[in-house]
């Protein structure tokens, strides 16, 4: 028998579809954390846009406050922070804050950092991370997931995976050698993909929202070429024509499945991609025009302004601006 590597190397992983959706998000670290912290202590996490928070208690615990709402971990234990919330941990007893920005923070690397904190009492050591993510899909994704989701030793569903990569992450994060920072980013990464993808198939099926489309093979279907074409002049004759279906059926089980009509989620898939390309890239207002499939900059604006309200010149500004 021969070993046809070229076919086994070009051959596609098969996958469902919201796994490859969570393969999509293409998220980028930006920094990671060793923090050892001594009672007492108190730190506050400012919001962060288009960031995922994470924080993996290594030792000790913590008191983590969102809003009105409390969340005590223990060592082992691991919460995320899907839409970058702004939070505030503790040693459940000091509530003197101390902002981000005001922390000791000995920057080992560029993306790494040491953070040794407190009064010197019981000590708590902790992993934690900021991922950027920048896939319009991420957008969407956020909009079923929770402000935070926790995965505890002791719950009675505990995730082994979790449990594992954090303690690859603390071992990683303990001792920096060579290559650390790469290992490290690729391990947040599947942590953070494997606490979505535990609290996705948890979820009931009349919770799971437009996700359900991708499941589906005609409108999942539908999605994809959407999503891989966007600079195509789709019809919904041609689309109900490529997935099979008559042009009736498939308008009133798209509308069903996705939550607005083909062509509305043809816009909204466009204007999600021009934000993106706004802030993330320096291409002039034509050329992302070209990109998603309008012939003329006046006509993607129109569009544009429409959807998201701001018009492109007004997104890249604020991007900069916000940067700076």
């Amino acid at each position: 028998m021969n070993f046809d590597y070229k076919n086994r190397i070009s051959t596609r992983i098969k996958d469902q579809p919201i796994g490859r959706l969570l393969d999509s998000l293409r998220m980028e670290s930006a920094f990671f954390t060793q923090s050892r912290l001594s009672m007492p202590w108190a730190l506050s996490m400012p919001a962060m846009h288009n960031c995922m928070m994470f924080h993996i208690v290594a030792e000790g615990s913590a008191l983590f406050q969102v809003g009105n709402t409390e969340i005590q971990l223990n060592s082992g234990d691991f919460i995320l922070f899907p839409k970058g919330e702004g939070h505030e941990l503790s040693d459940g007893i000091c509530q003197s804050f101390t902002p981000l920005d005001e922390l000791p923070i000995n920057a080992v690397t560029e993306r790494y950092e040491t953070l040794s904190f407190g009064g010197g009492g019981a000590q708590t050591t902790m992993v934690c991370g900021v991922l950027l993510f920048q896939h319009p899909l991420a957008i969407k994704l956020l909009g079923i997931l929770p402000t935070f989701i926790v995965i505890q030793q002791d719950s009675e569903t505990p995730s082994d995976i979790v449990d594992n990569i954090s303690r690859l992450l603390e071992a990683e994060t303990s001792t920096i050698g060579m290559g650390a920072e790469a290992v490290i980013a690729r391990l947040a990464d599947i942590l953070v993909i494997t606490a979505m993808r535990q609290h996705l198939q948890d979820l009931s099926e009349d919770k799971i929202g437009w996700l359900g489309a991708l499941e589906d093979d005609r409108i999942g279907h539908a999605l994809k070429l959407i999503h891989d074409s966007p600079d195509h002049h789709w019809s919904l004759e041609e689309l109900a024509h490529d997935v099979g279906m008559s042009r009736t059926s498939f308008a009133q089980q798209f509308k069903r499945l996705v939550g607005n009509t083909p062509m509305e989620y043809l816009t909204e898939w466009r204007m999600s991609l021009a934000y993106s390309k706004l802030q993330l890239s320096k291409d002039s207002m034509l050329v992302i025009a070209l990109d998603i499939g309008y012939q003329s900059e006046a006509a993607f604006s129109r569009a544009f302004k429409k959807v998201i309200g701001k018009s492109p010149n007004e997104v890249r500004k604020a991007y900069q601006t916000s940067t700076v």
